[in-house]
């Protein structure tokens, strides 16, 4: 652990006694991820688009903290942190160990904590003042370490992996009919031949299951797909400088949408519209599913 040395870490005991279980609380070891990477403005010159320090060093290299739990006669709150390397004749520290990363830890590095040294270092990382989420963080600088949180990392990669697998199973159980309607929800060329639409939506729920089974969701392909065969066929049509979705054969307005600031298409918010109003919504709906039919 970080040993007291001179006037460096005097912790008071109790203080050091809850740093001490919270290190022991992470198990046998721990991985800190170390926001030190730039993209690469040359990604051709240099291999991919990150570019990693050749090594960087965690600085500041000591650092005061104010001790939570002292409350000994004549012992300041105020505490000097730092891993001392070397002292003087006189006790006094003349040099310290440093957090430093190399380019082919890519940012990460594990410590084993059935090891005092990496305990040591494990201990004065959750002191430094650019720990995120750190009980010392300094808001005046910017934080670059961050304690990966092993059992969250695994559930979200699980769920990743699940999401990614449904997806998968989906895409590839589809119909030659659901894929076409897939596509025209996607806004692609439904046209185009069925192996090449396929193996786009295959792609698409490999590369971006979120994607894909948020637009599988809530029946939103049947009707973002009709919609835009609707649109393509003139049936119905959309004026974007009033927002409004009109029949083309008359000229009469179907509804008014407001102007969209989630990020959605005409397309998506007229889906919606279709989905959520009730009586009226789905007289519209069946309206444009029986034209595009004829």
């Amino acid at each position: 652990m970080l040993q007291q040395v001179a006037h460096y870490n005097d912790l008071s005991p109790k203080f050091r006694e809850e740093l001490e279980a919270k290190i022991i609380s992470f198990g046998k070891s721990v991985r800190y991820q170390f926001k030190i990477s730039n993209s690469n403005p040359d990604p051709e010159k240099y291999n991919g688009p990150i570019i990693w320090p050749q090594m960087w060093t965690l600085d500041p290299i000591t650092f005061r903290i104010v001790d939570p739990y002292e409350d000994r006669p004549g012992v300041s709150k105020s505490k000097l942190i730092g891993m001392v390397k070397d002292v003087n004749e006189k006790g006094i520290p003349i040099s310290f160990n440093r957090i430093r990363v190399h380019r082919r830890h890519e940012g990460k590095l594990k410590f084993d904590l059935d090891s005092p040294e990496d305990q040591m270092y494990v201990m004065y990382l959750e002191l430094h003042p650019k720990l995120i989420e750190g009980q010392f963080l300094d808001k005046g600088t910017k934080q670059v370490v961050l304690r990966i949180d092993e059992k969250k990392e695994a559930v979200e990669n699980r769920a990743r992996r699940d999401k990614k697998r449904l997806a998968g199973n989906a895409a590839r159980s589809m119909k030659a009919q659901e894929i076409k309607d897939f596509s025209a929800a996607m806004q692609w060329d439904e046209n185009l031949e069925i192996d090449l639409l396929r193996d786009k939506v295959e792609d698409l729920a490999d590369n971006s299951p979120d994607i894909f089974n948020d637009a599988i969701a809530n029946n939103g392909v049947e009707y973002k797909s009709n919609i835009k065969r609707a649109l393509d066929r003139d049936i119905i049509a959309f004026n974007p400088a009033e927002h409004k979705f009109l029949w083309v054969a008359n000229q009469q307005v179907i509804t008014s949408l407001e102007a969209g600031l989630d990020g959605k298409n005409e397309i998506e918010r007229f889906a919606e519209w279709c989905m959520t109003n009730g009586t009226k919504g789905d007289q519209v709906y069946k309206k444009i599913k029986e034209l595009v039919k004829v």
